[in-house]
């Protein structure tokens, strides 16, 4: 067993293997899923910053491509900071425990490359302080990706990833409505900004309110170098649960990231929306995503929780086809809505499980290493989504039209949505909890 308090922190004495037994308040559960709004508020928001800008750039014929590949590059930032940092953070010794510095000082480098890039006039530039903000981001998600196996009980695992999923959901929408408001003025920088400094708000608030949970590993005398390496150990491909999760976490991701990664094109070029019309629906659109959200996440928790993790997440991908399907086919916007609304359920319905599914296939011990490994597919989600799909809707705006483009890119989600069914099917956690020091008494309550 192992225990320590810091300054102004609780942590809880466990067992380094094995799930926390103490029940979290509401209040904790909160604060820990919070910052999770912010991160993906920031990706939300760029995704429509950056479909204009790019194409602002580059043209009509070409800004699939170039945003695909940019988006790309950028994803294998994330793919090498954030399960190498959450590593770091699992040996860091601090007096705010081993995860809070890295959320704060990738906070502050966020709101710093998000004004670089709303400033940025050519592509060279944008490319540039979009790697430095994946960065910045991963610098910070890795670590954070710890807290549910570091602090969640098994009988919260359900809640806490509900409100995670709601938080990532909520994120991206916001960010995006946001941002979308500069479709009325032609600014699409300052709402971009100030999507910046909310996050810089909510990350704040984790390192003020979450309390730190297992005491952080010993080194043995290792390097920081060293224990940089560890992340990239070929140990992690024994776990074959937690790689067949992260798989299916990668696609079921990029179905509905699609959608929105051609939003802005989809409703002005498909949906033939300009000006201030175009704002409204892109709100009105994002509105509907973020309901549709709500009223999955309840129903997907307390569902998974009587019929299991699995038999959630194929209904969640039945209804996000259904919703992607009626979303290439709509003529007119007020045809679109109930598809956007229906997209919104199926991808909180799905949101809500996908911790909970995660946690169950990774070591506790190195939760700050395998939630980055994992958490990759989350990063790299939407930017293999376009590189896809952008290329497809380039091509068939060049050959069929500017209304066809978005429309097929979108039904692309569909073949994810697919892949990711069939790949859960090999998802089996281990039991790594059963045994001599399993509680057999209540557990304890953290006021």
């Amino acid at each position: 067993m192992n225990a320590s308090v810091g300054a102004g922190e609780l942590t809880v004495g466990i067992d380094l293997g094995a799930r926390p037994t103490a029940i979290l308040p509401l209040r904790q559960l909160l604060a820990i899923s919070v910052y999770w709004l912010g991160i993906n508020a920031i990706w939300g928001g760029y995704e429509i910053f950056g479909q204009h800008r790019v194409e602002a750039l580059v043209g009509t014929g070409a800004r699939g491509t170039v945003s695909g590949n940019i988006e790309l590059l950028a994803a294998f930032v994330a793919i090498l900071v954030q399960p190498t940092i959450g590593t770091i953070s699992d040996y860091t010794v601090s007096r705010w425990g081993r995860r809070k510095p890295y959320i704060f000082v990738g906070a502050v480098l966020d709101l710093v490359f998000i004004v670089a890039i709303a400033t940025s006039q050519s592509i060279l530039a944008l490319t540039a302080f979009l790697l430095l903000l994946q960065f910045s981001s991963n610098f910070a998600q890795g670590p954070f990706q710890g807290y549910v196996p570091d602090l969640v009980p098994e009988r919260q695992v359900g809640t806490a990833s509900g409100l995670l999923g709601l938080m990532r959901t909520l994120g991206v929408i916001g960010g995006a409505a946001l941002v979308s408001t500069g479709g009325a003025t032609g600014d699409y920088a300052t709402p971009f900004i100030i999507v910046g400094v909310i996050e810089l708000g909510l990350a704040l608030l984790t390192v003020a309110f979450v309390r730190e949970g297992r005491a952080p590993r010993e080194r043995g005398g290792r390097s920081w170098w060293a224990i940089a390496g560890e992340a990239w150990g070929l140990d992690a491909l024994r776990e074959r649960a937690f790689l067949y999760m992260t798989g299916t976490r990668l696609l079921f991701l990029m179905g509905p990231a699609v959608f929105v990664n051609v939003s802005l094109y989809y409703v002005r070029d498909a949906l033939a929306q300009t000006g201030a019309s175009l704002t409204f629906w892109l709100t009105v659109g994002s509105a509907l995503l973020a309901v549709g959200a709500a009223i999955g996440t309840l129903p997907g928790a307390v569902l998974s929780d009587r019929i299991g993790r699995k038999p959630v997440i194929w209904g969640s991908a039945a209804i996000s086809g259904l919703a992607i399907c009626g979303l290439a086919w709509a003529p007119r916007p007020e045809m679109a809505m109930p598809a956007i609304l229906l997209l919104g359920i199926g991808s909180g319905a799905y949101l809500a499980v996908d911790w909970a599914l995660m946690t169950a296939c990774i070591p506790r011990i190195a939760a700050g290493r395998y939630m980055g490994l994992a958490n990759i597919a989350n990063s790299i989600s939407g930017p293999l989504a376009i590189f896809i799909a952008g290329r497809v809707l380039d091509s068939v705006t060049r050959t069929v039209g500017l209304d066809a483009g978005p429309r097929a890119a979108i039904a692309t989600g569909l073949i994810f949505l697919a892949g990711g069914s069939l790949l859960l099917i090999r998802v089996r956690p281990p039991e790594r909890e059963v045994g001599p020091g399993a509680p057999v008494a209540p557990p304890p309550a953290i006021p």
